[in-house]
Formats: C-alpha cells, structure tokens, sequence
C-alpha cells in the first residue's frame, strides 16, 4: 500500500506526531515512471493518524470499535478542509 498525505499544510508537523490524513494509492495504479498519476480512490478509503481514544466505554465507544480498529480524534477543521476541495 503507497499512500499520500492529504493533511492541509497548517496541519502537517515534521519533528512530532501529529494528526495527518492519507489518501491510499491501489497497487494496480502505481508505477515507477515520474510522468504517471499517483493517487487513486481504494474503495473510498482514507488512513488517519490522530490521537487514541483510550476509555472507550467511559465514551460509549466500546461497542462500536472492532477488535482490528481504533477510535482516533483529529481536528474537525483540518477534516473540513480536506473534504471542501
């Protein structure tokens, strides 16, 4: 999997972790040379970095959040300007 980072810049962060969001690139569509497309939607997929919700069932989650997934909290705006575009 080759993803793409979509975080709007005011967002991004280089020396600490920080929210970001990803675009996933499907391997049919990548391609070594530097003239073809690099990002494509996988089943409207997207990866998030955010941080952990740690007491799921203090916040109701705990039934809503599998065993293979994590709840995670990023900032309403930085998802608001993603998805304005």
């Amino acid at each position: 999997m080759k993803l793409k980072e979509i975080t709007p810049k005011e967002y991004q962060c280089t020396a600490m972790a920080c929210p970001a969001v990803f675009e996933i690139t499907p391997e049919a569509f990548r391609c070594a040379a530097a003239a073809c497309p690099g990002v494509f939607e996988e089943g409207k997929k997207l990866v998030i970095i955010g941080r952990k919700v740690n007491n799921l069932k203090k916040v109701g989650l705990a039934k809503r959040v599998g065993k293979d997934e994590e709840a995670v909290i990023v900032d309403k705006e930085m998802l608001r300007q993603i998805f304005e575009k």
